[in-house]
């Protein structure tokens, strides 16, 4: 779910090639420059670039079923003859490369997409062979695509990883990475339990596509499926159109594989790809976990990491989650991820969006990621492809950012002992407060022009239609369109890390209905900073006993059996998470939760839609947040 450098490379040729990714030269701990350290984002003294450049050639690979899988290796230029290195795989759904146009191919050809150059240049430059292909049905692979993460497509990877591990070059051990799709394809390959396969790096993967990209909370994500929809359709049909006027001037598009046959077979492969299935047509349909998709007859469980995450468990590859608080709702991934899979031995989250792409931290001084991810990644690699001892797998499971603070913290464990939920009631009088006031109900006018903005966290996912990277401003005024209930000034710094919780009593004058909420930082001179929020749709409320996988939260299991149709202004009791987060409030600022019942831009409205909500309050409707909190 992943087109953010297509995107941008139609914009400007040379920062694609040149700028993307992860930087960080030279880097020294402590004013020492010698000797060996390694820890999160700190890794010297262990290895050194051996090699400058790479030498590229694109080969088919044949599947068992005589598919042909377009596949691009990059091995370290000028690799001794007889030396054999471990192997980092990418399987893309995304095109694995480019072909340009005179006079841009004069400079370089093919480009990557997907995968950043830097990051081949920065794993081959340390002795490591790169491949990166086409998964069946996309790019210059042949083959129809059924659904995504098929069980055709996860196979072919153990075909792949077999040729891989046959290469003279090869030392018998490869790690999988990518980034969102990619990321989600690296931790699938895990499902084949092969041997050779030593470690996995999912980066902004998807460990449940109903309930984290499709449908948040049971709320049809549609603008993000109709962009996502559009853009591998048009993939799929060699169409770069969506992408500006420029793109049909600057691209052939994707990169047939090398010689004669290669471009024969890609025409074959194209005219194959126009039988692809069409997910998003089918995603529209969906309102709960169960429904099939139309002309499949299967379940998004049935692609879902979730549903493979025993045989992932029983892989045993090691596995390092990576991402961001801002990342979409990618970022429960890591966390139900780190629940689920016993393999999974270390998880890094940042003040990041989808990639990740930027620095959302409103406190930052720049959008510039500057944790130096692709060398974190290398530790994790060269520990367990080259049995380099560095460390790693001594050091705390959970390395993750707290915002406001700016610090990074280390926990073995999720949740967090040290941070108590505490509860917060809703007041009558627009407070919250640790204790409950009197009864009553709050009536908030349902307001369809709110929206958490488009330079959002649902923005980020595919990097389209936004106007900048993710931000979220002053939101003083958007709430004058929500009804916020905010705490006294605070008498100390308060940390809040964790998955805030809602229990509310709430109705509403329509048989159906969306509920966002929002978590709020209140300065003193009434800035409103985001902090993070939640949504559900009041027809998912029955907690399940069963849960599809174990969370820290009571579990909505989004099934049809479990669902409980909403009679009009029936108040009901409504329990669901907010996106976990780790942040800072200064002492003097004030907690706010905000409701509404749109996000317009991103999530679809209800038909009929309500015009009132009502809210209760006091000991007869307690309605609370629950804060996983510690004060300084």
């Amino acid at each position: 779910m992943h087109t953010r450098y297509i995107f941008l490379f139609l914009f400007t040729f040379f920062s694609l090639v040149c700028n993307a990714g992860t930087h960080l030269d030279n880097h020294v701990v402590g004013g020492k420059n010698n000797g060996k350290l390694s820890y999160p984002g700190v890794y010297q003294g262990y290895t050194t670039p051996e090699y400058k450049g790479f030498k590229y050639h694109s080969l088919y690979l044949t599947m068992r079923d005589s598919t042909l899988i377009a596949t691009d290796v990059y091995l370290p230029k000028k690799l001794e003859e007889g030396k054999q290195v471990p192997t980092i795989l990418y399987l893309t759904r995304y095109l694995r490369s480019l072909r340009i146009k005179f006079p841009l191919n004069l400079f370089k050809s093919p480009i990557l997409v997907v995968v950043p150059e830097a990051e081949i240049e920065f794993f081959t430059s340390h002795g490591y062979a790169c491949i990166i292909a086409d998964v069946r049905g996309s790019g210059a692979s042949t083959g129809v695509r059924k659904m995504e993460f098929s069980p055709e497509e996860i196979a072919d990877g153990k075909e792949i990883v077999d040729w891989i591990i046959n290469q003279p070059w090869s030392n018998g051990k490869v790690g999988s990475t990518g980034v969102s799709y990619v990321g989600t394809t690296a931790e699938m390959l895990l499902a084949n339990q092969h041997p050779a396969v030593k470690a996995c790096i999912p980066r902004s993967n998807i460990f449940d596509l109903y309930n984290y990209v499709m449908m948040p909370g049971g709320i049809r994500q549609t603008p993000f499926i109709d962009a996502w929809g559009k853009t591998t359709q048009n993939l799929d049909h060699n169409n770069f159109s969506i992408f500006g006027k420029m793109a049909k001037h600057l691209l052939f598009g994707a990169n047939p594989v090398q010689g004669d046959r290669g471009k024969k077979i890609y025409k074959s492969a194209l005219a194959q790809h126009r039988n692809n299935f069409d997910i998003t047509d089918g995603i529209k349909h969906v309102v709960f976990r169960d429904d099939t998709l139309p002309k499949l007859g299967l379940s998004s469980e049935a692609f879902s990491v979730h549903s493979f995450r025993k045989q992932i468990e029983n892989s045993g590859t090691p596995i390092y989650r990576i991402g961001g608080w801002y990342d979409g709702a990618l970022q429960k991934s890591l966390f139900d991820g780190m629940a689920n899979t016993k393999n999974t031995v270390k998880v890094l989250v940042g003040p990041w969006d989808h990639g990740p792409q930027n620095n959302v931290s409103p406190f930052a001084a720049t959008k510039v990621v500057n944790f130096p991810v692709k060398l974190e990644m290398l530790r994790f690699f060269d520990f367990y492809l080259k049995d380099i001892d560095n460390g790693i797998d001594k050091e705390p499971k959970l390395y993750y950012y707290t915002i406001g603070e700016e610090t990074w913290k280390a926990s073995n464990e999720w949740p967090i002992a040290k941070q108590e939920h505490t509860l917060f009631y809703l007041n009558i009088d627009s407070t919250l407060t640790p204790n409950i006031k009197k009864n009553g109900i709050v009536n908030y006018a349902v307001n369809y022009s709110a929206s958490s903005g488009n330079t959002s966290r649902w923005n980020s996912i595919t990097q389209l239609f936004m106007n900048g990277p993710t931000n979220y401003s002053n939101r003083m005024e958007e709430d004058k369109k929500l009804i916020s209930f905010t705490t006294s000034p605070l008498q100390n710094i308060a940390e809040i890390t964790g998955s805030p919780f809602l229990d509310i009593y709430w109705s509403a004058d329509a048989s159906d209905a969306n509920v966002f909420a929002y978590l709020e930082d209140v300065s003193p001179d009434g800035t409103v900073t985001y902090i993070t929020e939640g949504m559900f749709r009041p027809m998912h409320r029955k907690i399940s006993e069963n849960k599809l996988y174990e969370t820290s939260t009571p579990f909505h299991s989004y099934l049809k059996e479990d669902a409980i149709p909403y009679q009009t202004n029936e108040m009901v009791r409504l329990q669901f998470e907010m996106l976990p987060t780790s942040y800072q409030l200064n002492k003097g600022h004030s907690i706010r939760v905000s409701f509404a019942g749109a996000d317009a831009g991103h999530f679809d409205i209800t038909t009929p839609r309500p015009k009132c909500f009502n809210f209760g309050c006091g000991t007869l409707y307690p309605s609370a947040i629950s804060l996983p909190l510690s004060i300084k």
